[in-house]
């Protein structure tokens, strides 16, 4: 039982010393628009990470500097102009990129504006993910008549429109909905859950690794999100890793599921932190927060629950083959490698 417990914890100690990684820095493909109407106006504040805008990096020193972002005003003003769009009931609200500053976390916050009536339903779109293929999100909150919205555009999602009243309501579609996106291109912890079910066990070990899971990852998510509990992103990230060539290595040692819930919870920890990473990177303000929260961690488990019924199925049938065991240790062991390469590339070459 020690033996168990002990490698989890010489991870924690170990991995205490990435720590001094900056938590707040903004993420890779994550851009931030910050969208204010009022009074006949419009803000719209949109800010990308050092790396989304490093083709302005001429000096290739890992930052942007304000001669470089000069150097390209035309096309920038060009190109955000049509990509960032608001509408107040059937009138267009045309912006202009009006200057930019040196953002604190990292990057550079372009500041458009323009005039808007306070007509609903306010229509705002957000166009760049879908013009450069870029596969990342933007995180947006939106101030329309006292009501705040958050939303997250993609690729695939550009619009939203907002009628005034209906904030809360928007808001919870749009972060259960996230939270079923975040599982489905989360292949970490996809892997995580298939390393942990791929031993087998029975439905009553089944059900006891999900449980363990979901409160553990729940619990977590929550400290993070309300900022009580804050990890650098490079040592949580480098334990998901870690955690799943844990679960795989067990697998190719041992050949049992008893008990396993303990160490599912425990990683079901880690976890926790890497779901929160999206909501700590858009700073939820105080309203609205308990139900973006909640509706975040519900797509979560919806998603997580489509991957375990999908996944059953397949792992029943690996359970009655003949060569289970061979199975079982090949599969682990792809996993194992897989899981190791993601540790090295998270902790040393992020």
């Amino acid at each position: 039982m020690i033996a168990r417990w002990a490698l989890p914890a010489a991870v924690a100690v170990l991995l205490a010393g990435l720590a001094p990684v900056p938590a707040a820095a903004h993420q890779q493909g994550v851009s931030y628009s910050d969208v204010e109407v009022e009074d006949g106006r419009v803000r719209y504040d949109l800010t990308l990470s050092s790396h989304d805008l490093q083709e302005l990096d001429v000096d290739h020193d890992g930052a942007i500097s304000d001669d470089e972002v000069v150097a390209q005003y035309p096309a920038l003003r060009r190109h955000f102009e049509h990509a960032a769009i608001v509408q107040a009931g059937d009138t267009p609200c045309p912006l202009t990129l009006q200057d930019f500053v040196q953002d604190p976390a990292g990057g550079v916050t372009f500041r458009l504006r323009g005039s808007c009536p306070d007509d609903t339903p306010l229509h705002v779109a957000f166009q760049l993910l879908a013009t450069t293929g870029n596969p990342g999100y933007n995180l947006a909150k939106i101030r329309f008549r006292g009501t705040l919205t958050e939303h997250v555009f993609t690729r695939e999602d550009t619009t939203v429109v907002i009628v005034a009243g209906e904030g809360l309501a928007a808001t919870a579609q749009h972060f259960l909905l996230l939270g079923v996106e975040h599982i489905a291109t989360g292949y970490d912890h996809i892997l995580f859950l298939l390393a942990l079910l791929l031993i087998g066990g029975g439905l009553r070990a089944l059900v006891g690794i999900v449980t363990a899971f979901t409160v553990a990852h729940s619990l977590t998510l929550a400290l993070a999100t309300l900022d009580v509990v804050a990890l650098p992103t490079r040592l949580v990230e480098s334990a998901i890793a870690l955690s799943i060539a844990w679960v795989a290595l067990e697998n190719v040692l041992l050949d049992r599921s008893h008990g396993r819930w303990r160490i599912t919870f425990v990683f079901g920890l880690v976890h926790g932190f890497g779901f929160a990473s999206i909501l700590r990177a858009m700073h939820l303000p105080p309203q609205g927060m308990s139900v973006s929260l909640v509706a975040f961690n519900v797509g979560v488990e919806a998603g997580q629950i489509v991957v375990v019924l999908l996944a059953y199925p397949v792992i029943r049938a690996i359970q009655r083959a003949p060569r289970r065991r061979a199975i079982v240790a090949t599969a682990s062991s792809a996993i194992l490698t897989l899981a190791l390469y993601w540790f090295v590339e998270r902790a040393f070459l992020a």
